[in-house]
Order: structure tokens, then C-alpha cells, then sequence
């Protein structure tokens, strides 16, 4: 721009030197081109970069999450995924847009500011001066739009939390008619939300009219300099109106840097909640062994003085217990509510760590078992079967490499031989959320289906029959007497029906011991 607007006027129109007037345009045009291509270099790398930090973020985050042992009091699966997603738009947005408009106009900055120095260096210093208010505006703007911004995630995040929670108890928001109650519960934290995006709003706003002004104030004591500097002869009208389109052309960055800036208060509010979500779960270290060599017939399953206690807990729940266990066979595990019998079976899963003592199977201690080699000796089947929105191959598989005949073949032993023929697309039929549409006992069995793929040496399972009628129970109890024949089986369980089955009692009591019948 200096080139051009001050040969224009000196060469050009001054001096009437018409033939300048063909290489300024040529000159112009190229800039103009260089300029246009810089820019969408810039917003297709800029928007490749955004993608990829996106990537990787909710990948560490699901990863991060997906170790917990479970979610804060206040935490929802709902609530974290609306966070994740929130966040990250935030974030997206600001590398996409705001850094690239940060780094261009920062550099437009400076560009112009250097050529300002070397035309009229005391007027360009006192404009650098009188940009010090502008710079500590926007510093204090930007506090609190970030402020703003870590409060309109949060309410977003509950927000997500009571659509989850509502959408997925749709079956009794019908049955109660819950429609008026669910949607009150959503307003008062939508009005939240609603206040803290407008808060947010006027902070963010009110950046670039604070620019504007200070700006015209700084513009109008420069005009007073440089019109003294024409008259004093020490700049030509030509250099006078170069530095004037210069100080013109600052208005645009002045202007989108303001925003800018506040994108990156907003995205630096959620990279703080990002980093939160990401950060190392507590959970028990594993150990990196494998069982070598043919497993043996008979199954050993040993606690030698195991004590735990939760985190929160004045005492422990379970303190000094010894057990030992042989199979193959049915083992039933009681216990009234709340007396440790899903705590139980989640540290024999190895999901927990005993405090104190060991835990053994076939004589390998659980926690210096490898993740994976634990997963394939000993599988669960939890209460409610958790199926996932992809086909019937994938929600027994797992992801665990197995073929379709191997699939076919664990089908078989559960009885569901027939499924896939009776399902459009077999094995590669889609399930519905939850697997709706199957009925409890189809999906009691896939589950165990599941868990007998890795032909496990023990198999856990939690109330496996607490919510079947009385055929679906005798033909998973008959199911599970057929692999006690070849596996330790352990059931937690108050059905009579399940208990005259089993080949041994164990009794968890509220007191923390745990016994043998």
C-alpha cells in the first residue's frame, strides 16, 4: 500500500508521469493475488489443525474417561459427553478463526507499525503510546469473557445432563406422563444458560467498540502531527496520505483482533475443563504377565487377607478375607443390599485393587495379570446387559478379533442359534439403542453369549435373572449349570430358584466378612 498510494500521488498525479500508472496496477494486482492466496493457505491449514487437536482431545477424553471407575456425584454421561463436544467447539472455533485471525492481523499489525516507524518514527511511537489504554482494555474484557465463557460450559453441561436423563427414560416420561415435570427441570438450568451466554455476549461485544474508540482518539492526535509535519516540510502530501491509509488500514485488524481475542479467552476456558477430563484416572496398576501352557482342569480361586475400603469410607468394607474356591461349578454369592456384592465382584474383575492381601486365579495374582490376559480368563455379564448402536457381530465381538463362526458357535450354546436367521442382515443387523425390540431373556443371553467367547476360566455374573419371568430364569439357570461343568461360575443372586442350583454358598454381611456355606 505505501508503494502504491505514494507513487500514485507523488509520480502519478503530481508529477503527471502517467507511464508509473500501468506497473502500480501490475503491482497492486500482484500483491492482491499473493495476499488472497496466503489467506486460504492460512484458513485450509488453520481448519486442518482444528480438526486434528479435536481429534486427539476427545479421543484422550473418552480414553480418560472410559479408565474411571465411575462419575462424580454431580457427573452424568449425558452431561460429560454435552461437555466434551461443547468444549471442543469452543476450541475448534478458535483455531479454525480466531488464531488465524490473531496471527494475520498481528503480523498486518506489525507490518504497518514498521513502515509507520520508518516514514514518521515520533508520531508512530506516540501512537504505540496511546495504544497502552487499548491494550489493558482488552486485557481486563478478556478476563471476563473467559469468566463468562467457564460458566455458559458449565450450564451447558447440565444442561446436556437433563436431556440425557430425560430422553433416556423415555419409556416412563411416558408411562407417568413426565412431559410438564422433565421440562421444568430443563427450564430453570436453560434460563441459566440462557444468562451466562448473554453475560458472555455483552463482555465479548463490547471489545471492538472499546478498539473503535480508543482508536479515533488515537487517530485524531496523530492528525494533528502529521498535518505539522506537512507544513514544517518535513513530509511530502503524497508520504501524508500514504501514512493516513496506513493508520486506515490498522481499522480492520483493530478490529477483528478483538474478537479474535475473545475467542481465545473463550477457547482457553475450555481447554482448562478439557485438561480436567483428561487427566490420569485413578485406577490399579496392572501387570504385564500372561498364563502360559495348557490350563488345567481343575479352578482355583483364592483371597488371602483382602481388605478394601472406598475412598470416602471411615471404614473398610471389607477387612482380612480369606477364601478359596475350586472348580468347574456354580457358585451363588448373597448378601443383603448394600453389603459389598458388587464390590466383590468388581475386585475379582480386577476393576478394583484390594488395599491389602491378593487375589488369585489358577495362582496368578490378578494384579500382575496384563489387562488383556485378565479380560480373557475372567469375563462378566453385568445386571443390565450394555448392547451399543451397531450390529449384532460387533456387540459380541467387541472389537476382540473373533470370527463369525466363533460367533455363530457362542450364539449356539446360549440357545440363539436361530437370532441371526430371524434378524434382516443376520450378524450384520444393526441393534436399536439398548437392544429395544429384543426381549429380556434374548438380551440376558448375548450377554453371556459375550462373555463366553473368550472362553473364560471364570465367569461373573450380576442377578442374571432378576427381571426374567419364570422360563426365561429356568433356561438361563440350565444354561449356566451346562458351563459350571467347565468354568467356576459365580452369580450374585437372591432367586431361589437360581440358589437351588448352585454347588456352593457364599455369604457377604454388612459387617465386611465373607463366607463359605
Amino acid at each position: 500500500m505505501p508503494v502504491l498510494v505514494g507513487t500514485l500521488f507523488d509520480r502519478v498525479l503530481v508529477e503527471g508521469d502517467f507511464s508509473q500508472l500501468g506497473p502500480v496496477l501490475l503491482t497492486g494486482g500482484l500483491i492482491t493475488v499473493a495476499g488472497a492466496l496466503a489467506l486460504w493457505l492460512q484458513d485450509s491449514l488453520f481448519g486442518r489443525l482444528a480438526a486434528t487437536v479435536s481429534l486427539r482431545w476427545r479421543d484422550a477424553a473418552y480414553a480418560s474417561l472410559l479408565k474411571r471407575d465411575s462419575f462424580g456425584r454431580e457427573q452424568s454421561s449425558g452431561g460429560l459427553a454435552s461437555r466434551i463436544i461443547a468444549d471442543l467447539k469452543e476450541c475448534e472455533t478458535h483455531l479454525q478463526y480466531g488464531l488465524g485471525s490473531l496471527v494475520a492481523e498481528s503480523v498486518t499489525v506489525l507490518a504497518i507499525l514498521g513502515w509507520l516507524l520508518w516514514t514518521n518514527t515520533q508520531a508512530t511511537l506516540i501512537l504505540m503510546l496511546l495504544a497502552v489504554p487499548l491494550a489493558l482494555t482488552l486485557s481486563w474484557l478478556g478476563r471476563r469473557v473467559e469468566r463468562a465463557s467457564r460458566l455458559v460450559l458449565e450450564k451447558t453441561e447440565e444442561v446436556g445432563a437433563h436431556l440425557q436423563e430425560g430422553l433416556g427414560q423415555l419409556e416412563v416420561a411416558r408411562a407417568f406422563g413426565l412431559g410438564p415435570f422433565l421440562r421444568r427441570r430443563l427450564a430453570g438450568d436453560s434460563r441459566e444458560l440462557l444468562e451466562a451466554q448473554s453475560l458472555r455476549a455483552i463482555w465479548a461485544g463490547a471489545q471492538t467498540p472499546a478498539a473503535q474508540v480508543l482508536g479515533y482518539l488515537a487517530l485524531a492526535v496523530l492528525i494533528i502531527l502529521l498535518i505539522g509535519s506537512v507544513q514544517d516540510g518535513r513530509m511530502t502530501l503524497g508520504e501524508l496520505t500514504s501514512y493516513v491509509t496506513l493508520i486506515a488500514l490498522l481499522g480492520t485488524p483493530l478490529t477483528l483482533l478483538p474478537r479474535a481475542w475473545a475467542m481465545y479467552r473463550q477457547a482457553r476456558a475450555a481447554a482448562v475443563r478439557l485438561r480436567q477430563l483428561t487427566s490420569p484416572a485413578a485406577t490399579p496398576v496392572r501387570g504385564s504377565a500372561a498364563v502360559s501352557g495348557p490350563a488345567a482342569d481343575d479352578i482355583t480361586l483364592e483371597l488371602t487377607d483382602v481388605s478394601y475400603r472406598f475412598a470416602d469410607a471411615d471404614e473398610e468394607l471389607f477387612s482380612g478375607v480369606n477364601l478359596q474356591l475350586r472348580g468347574p461349578g456354580l457358585v451363588a454369592i448373597l448378601g443383603t443390599s448394600g453389603s459389598g456384592k458388587s464390590t466383590l465382584l468388581r475386585l475379582l474383575l480386577g476393576l478394583l485393587a484390594p488395599d491389602t492381601g491378593s487375589i488369585r486365579l489358577d495362582g496368578h495374582d490378578l494384579a500382575e495379570l496384563s489387562d488383556s490376559e485378565l479380560r480373557r480368563l475372567i469375563a462378566y455379564v453385568p445386571q443390565s446387559p450394555a448392547l451399543f448402536r451397531t450390529s449384532l457381530l460387533s456387540n459380541l465381538d467387541l472389537g476382540r478379533g473373533f470370527s463369525r463362526s466363533a460367533v455363530l458357535d457362542s450364539l449356539q450354546r446360549v440357545g440363539l442359534a436361530q437370532l441371526p436367521a430371524e434378524l434382516p442382515g443376520g450378524l450384520d443387523y444393526r441393534l436399536a439403542e439398548r437392544g429395544s425390540g429384543l426381549s429380556g431373556g434374548q438380551l440376558q443371553r448375548l450377554a453371556i453369549a459375550r462373555a463366553l467367547l473368550s472362553q473364560p476360566r471364570l465367569l461373573l455374573l450380576d442377578e442374571p435373572t432378576a427381571s426374567l419371568d419364570e422360563d426365561s430364569e429356568a433356561d438361563i439357570i440350565s444354561l449356566l449349570k451346562g458351563e459350571a461343568r467347565q468354568r467356576l461360575v459365580l452369580v450374585s443372586t437372591h432367586r431361589p430358584a437360581l440358589l437351588d442350583s448352585t454347588d456352593a454358598v457364599i455369604r457377604v454381611s454388612p459387617s465386611g466378612t465373607v463366607s463359605r456355606d
